[in-house]
């Protein structure tokens, strides 16, 4: 039975799809990273096509990105974004070409079976409980699902060696939940029959069917 998440306990709504800060980031180092990240997340989505959700979108900065890459998405494909926030989602509408809604991760607002691919990117790790999400994430998929978390510990260190979080071992406050290669594939196997798990230094991409 699906039921909404929300937020943790004691964690502020500003939380949710505060995600400017990473990609407007002038460090060369971070820049560097998140480029080979969302060029290398390109290459794993392939041809973007039919119906797209976008669950997490936030600002819509990500998926921004990733239509950006495939000049052809536009014409072809039809992207919908989940925002658990009002304001996020009207970012997204009107930055990227998607079309937001206002949504929980555990009580998506979509039909068994809606989309051709669904991304996830960023979102599992904030979550106080993850396998309502993931079961979620597969009802409404209906070809394919692509996830993406920080990779821990290297994320948590590269925070330290920045100096970021220092008081907390390097973890961002707002992170509820540590993925490693293989915790990740087990979190996203307990919804999906296929999962493959490809490491992006500090990220890691799950492709699932």
């Amino acid at each position: 039975m699906t039921a909404s998440i929300g937020l943790a306990p004691g964690v502020a709504r500003e939380a949710a799809g505060q995600d400017a800060a990473k990609y407007g980031s002038t460090n060369p180092i971070v820049k560097g990273l998140l480029d080979r990240w969302t060029g290398r997340l390109h290459e794993v989505l392939g041809p973007l096509s039919g119906t797209i959700i976008d669950v997490g979108v936030g600002e819509g900065l990500c998926i921004e990105r990733v239509l950006a890459a495939d000049d052809d998405a536009g014409a072809n494909a039809k992207v919908l974004g989940v925002e658990y926030r009002l304001d996020k989602a009207a970012v997204a509408q009107t930055k990227a070409r998607v079309q937001a809604v206002v949504g929980d991760a555990g009580l998506l607002p979509f039909p068994d079976d809606a989309a051709d691919l669904v991304l996830c990117i960023e979102v599992l790790e904030h979550l106080p409980t993850v396998a309502p999400a993931v079961a979620e994430l597969a009802r409404v998929t209906r070809d394919r699902c692509v996830v993406s978390v920080p990779w821990e510990p290297w994320f948590r260190l590269g925070n330290l060696a920045r100096g970021k979080n220092v008081g907390r071992f390097g973890n961002d406050p707002e992170h509820l939940r540590a993925f490693t290669p293989g915790r990740l594939r087990r979190t996203m196997q307990q919804a999906f029959s296929s999962v493959e798990v490809i490491p992006v230094f500090p990220w890691l991409v799950a492709s699932c069917r």
